[in-house]
């Protein structure tokens, strides 16, 4: 039985800053990461815009997850993974999709191509998968010694929205944790987009 590849849950910008591998593998073409490489990628975000053809031989979409933004094109029978379930027509801007991909590139252009798209109806979907992401890379890191990382970052933002920017130091008190722990969760947090960082002080970027 042929083994099929999960696809690995990615940011946007962690693609444009990738490579592919100089070899194939069983006919595969792996893709580089940071962190590893993968053949197919995980990308939920917002569809800044899209186009289709006329006759549904061709459409693209720009997807934007917070971080960048990347093109999704499709070619004939693909075409129908862009079509919003709920209007018949390709998703607009606006919408919320979660796609599962592999990565391509024509004239050192990174697009995706897609294998399965999913409409998402909560927004706050986004925040849980960017949550999915942190774990991993603070599990590649050396995990913080916080006591539940998803619950830390929920009082983090809580904190943070009502007291305003709040030092490393003043949210390892209200964690109870480590210095040095908290401050990395807070500068993977300015990473993924969630807070920004100024002046020794973090803050919710709702707020900013």
């Amino acid at each position: 039985m042929m083994r099929i590849e999960a696809a690995q849950k990615v940011r946007v910008k962690e693609l444009l800053a990738g490579e592919f591998e100089e070899v194939s593998i069983e006919g595969t073409r792996y893709f580089r990461l940071p962190w590893g490489s993968v053949s197919r990628v995980r990308i939920m975000g917002l569809v800044l815009d899209s186009t289709m053809k006329e006759d549904g031989s061709f459409a693209t979409l720009e997807l934007h997850d917070g971080t960048a933004s990347i093109q999704v094109r499709a070619w004939d029978e693909d075409v129908n993974s862009l079509i919003d379930p709920d209007t018949g027509r390709i998703y607009g801007t606006g919408s919320i999709i979660d796609l599962i991909g592999r990565v391509r590139s024509w004239k050192d252009t990174i697009y995706l191509s897609p294998v399965l798209v999913m409409k998402v109806r909560d927004p706050n979907a986004i925040l849980l998968r960017e949550l999915e992401i942190l774990r991993r890379e603070l599990r590649l890191r050396g995990k913080p010694k916080l006591r539940n990382l998803k619950e830390d970052i929920k009082v983090i933002i809580r904190a943070l929205k009502e007291l305003g920017p709040l030092s490393a130091e003043e949210v390892a008190d209200l964690l109870k944790g480590e210095v040095d722990d908290v401050r990395m969760l807070l500068d993977e947090m300015v990473t993924s987009g969630l807070l920004y960082e100024s002046r020794g002080k973090y803050g919710y970027v709702g707020q900013r």
